[in-house]
């Protein structure tokens, strides 16, 4: 065997997915930062679908959209990506009795069940629960394209929606718990307690300083890091084996970090958010922003197990390659898992409006995806596409 069959050799992990060398790593040794990164790749997300609101066809036929098709997966791997981060609707209903939803489950064990068959590890994290719906993540747009009373915010004003997001918890475990490729359990989405709890004033909180955020909450339903504490035993007691991923509050945000008192030993792993510096990765088209070196940095948090759940930028942003390969670079340093926001989910007729982030928009050729490849070819470990349970 010469050097040159030797190199394609180290390439059918990537090349096949499937015949990597998962078996060699406990859930766990996935988020290892001291040997990673192991996992690489993007987000997809989806909501429950509104007629009144999305009409028959922007978010596909329902109840969730938008549908993911197959090509978009097999796209992902076939790319080098062997994670798919599905931030997804809770599969318990938003408002009492707080039921288990069969179709949000019967969704979700289908987006699961075809990311393993294209070699694809997931990360199950809940945008919206008990008391929490998709329209907090749209708070500026109320009463344009949608009213105002879509939104619901209660998990940060009532204990009895803190019972019911660890109902959700724990029957999510126990549903998911032999699944393979099942790489985590993201606890929420983005929680956001610090800008929309209600205030002694009455008024949204809208605190952005981790310190008062602290003193403001403390005991209170708005205190998030006591829920994601019991979220986080709810799921362990359930299922010990697959890791239990926290986020900040303040959307994610490391600023936040310290709130959530994790010691150096506890098993969880940090899971961060950063769109950095806002200006330029969320500029309009045509602002022409230009990047500078150095935007892209990103100062790893005290957590030694920590990943990047999403970052990114929109396509057009001059030189938003070089922001990527500098952003990923800081992860690739850290032995920081990372999944970039977003990626296509193959329904057209959201696509075709709503493409602002999607990294693959511009072609398989385009500077974007092209940064993206290059570390995503680094990827090893796939699951066992043949197994279910």
């Amino acid at each position: 065997m010469n050097r040159r069959h030797v190199l394609a050799a180290s390439l059918l992990p990537v090349l096949r997915p499937g015949t990597g060398r998962a078996k060699a790593f406990s859930k766990h040794g996935l988020w290892n930062n001291a040997t990673g990164p192991h996992l690489r790749g993007a987000v997809i997300t989806q909501r429950r679908v509104y007629p009144e609101i999305d009409g028959p066809e922007f978010l596909g036929p329902g109840p969730f959209g938008t549908p993911v098709s197959n090509a978009a997966l097999q796209q992902l791997s076939a790319a080098g990506g062997n994670l798919l981060v599905l931030s997804h609707p809770g599969i318990f209903t938003e408002n009492e009795p707080f039921e288990l939803d069969p179709d949000a489950l019967a969704n979700l064990d289908d987006l699961v069940t075809r990311a393993r068959r294209w070699g694809l590890y997931v990360i199950i994290g809940f945008r919206t629960g008990p008391g929490r719906s998709a329209f907090t993540f749209h708070r500026d747009d109320a009463g344009s394209w949608f009213p105002t009373d879509m939104i619901n915010e209660r998990v940060w004003t009532d204990f009895a929606y803190h019972d019911a997001w660890e109902a959700m918890w724990r029957e999510t475990a126990r549903h998911f718990r032999n699944v393979e490729n099942v790489a985590g359990y993201l606890l929420m989405v983005e929680p956001n307690a610090n800008q929309v709890a209600v205030g002694p004033n009455g008024h949204d909180l809208e605190i952005w300083d981790a310190a008062e955020l602290r003193r403001q909450v403390a005991r209170t339903p708005a205190d998030w890091s006591q829920l994601a504490r019991r979220l986080s035993i709810a799921v362990r007691d359930t299922d010990p084996d697959t890791p239990v991923l926290i986020s900040p509050d303040g959307y994610a945000n490391s600023a936040f970090e310290a709130n959530l008192d994790l010691s150096a030993d506890d098993p969880a792993v940090l899971c961060v958010h950063d769109y950095a510096p806002r200006d330029f990765t969320h500029q309009a088209m045509g602002d022409g922003r230009p990047y500078e070196p150095g935007e892209g940095r990103f100062e790893p948090p005290s957590h030694p197990r920590w990943c990047m759940g999403e970052f990114g930028l929109h396509r057009w942003a001059p030189g938003g390659d070089r922001y990527l390969t500098e952003r990923v670079r800081d992860l690739e340093r850290a032995g920081a898992g990372w999944a970039v926001f977003r990626w296509t989910s193959g329904w057209e007729i959201y696509e075709r409006r709503e493409n602002r982030f999607t990294v693959q928009a511009g072609g398989a050729d385009d500077a974007l995806f092209r940064s993206l490849r290059r570390s995503w070819r680094y990827n090893r470990l796939r699951p066992d596409a043949g197994l279910r349970r």
